[in-house]
């Protein structure tokens, strides 16, 4: 969600909690992204699986190999990056925020 630079060259990230269960019911502050929604979003995200996301569960993480790293097939070359957000869930994700942060 966000990448924080104060200690560079150590970097934090906040992330989301994701999960893949219970991805038919949506709380406030969640969204989803599943491959039957919005096909080319769920590829574009490089999941697995139909996954919810709950922006009111975020948390501050070390950049680190400990917390990130190179996925298998590495996609991306040498980095942890598994996908991008597709444009079309912008609004799902703003709606989630704003539900998360009232």
């Amino acid at each position: 969600m966000t990448v924080y630079d104060d200690d560079a060259p150590n970097f934090e990230v906040r992330v989301a909690y994701g999960t893949s269960k219970r991805t038919t019911t949506l709380h406030g502050g969640e969204f989803i992204i599943s491959s039957t929604g919005n096909r080319a979003a769920y590829d574009m995200a490089g999941l697995s699986y139909d996954t919810k996301f709950d922006l009111k569960r975020a948390i501050d993480l070390p950049y680190t190999s400990e917390w990130f790293a190179v996925p298998p097939a590495a996609p991306h070359g040498q980095t942890p990056k598994l996908g991008t957000l597709h444009p079309s869930l912008m609004l799902a994700l703003q709606a989630a925020y704003q539900a998360a942060t009232q």
